[in-house]
């Protein structure tokens, strides 16, 4: 079911719809569903998740944050803010 959730949204995409315009061979939203999931690409909510999970994981080690919960962090004096807005903050050095 979850598959058809995602197909739904994909086909509601605006940028979808131009990108469908510009593929070759590809005529419909849940084709390009399926090309992007056999070249394993991962869809735009994916990465970002897994960029707010790297940027965390980073600012636990800094110690900037001590917890996640949803969309809000906590810091080590116990404050709650915004994931987002601890992001724009605190860039990840490498």
């Amino acid at each position: 079911m979850g598959c058809w959730l995602i197909l739904g949204a994909v086909a509601r995409s605006l940028t979808l719809k131009e990108a469908l315009r510009t593929r070759i061979g590809v005529n419909s939203p849940e084709a390009v569903f399926v090309v992007a999931c056999k070249g394993e690409r991962k869809t735009e909510s994916t990465q970002a998740k897994s960029a707010v999970e790297d940027w965390f994981k980073w600012a636990r080690r800094q110690r900037v944050v001590i917890a996640m919960s949803g969309e809000v962090v906590y810091t080590p004096e116990g404050k709650a803010v915004a994931v987002a807005d601890m992001m724009r903050r605190y860039l990840v050095e490498e």
